[in-house]
């Protein structure tokens, strides 16, 4: 991603899932919420979005 369209975003992350049934598995894993609070405490924003292929 170029600078222009970053946003003032400058860390991503990227889960693949193999079905749509695997988020509600991967939201709620222990590991997530660990780094997930640990976003919250370091990020003032996020911005999220899905996408299927």
């Amino acid at each position: 991603m170029t600078a222009s369209r970053a946003k003032g975003y400058d860390m991503g992350l990227l889960a693949i899932l193999e079905k749509p049934d695997d988020i509600s598995v991967y939201a709620g894993h222990p590991s997530h919420l660990v780094v997930q609070k640990l976003r919250e405490e370091m990020c003032d924003d996020a911005l999220a979005y899905d996408m299927e292929f």
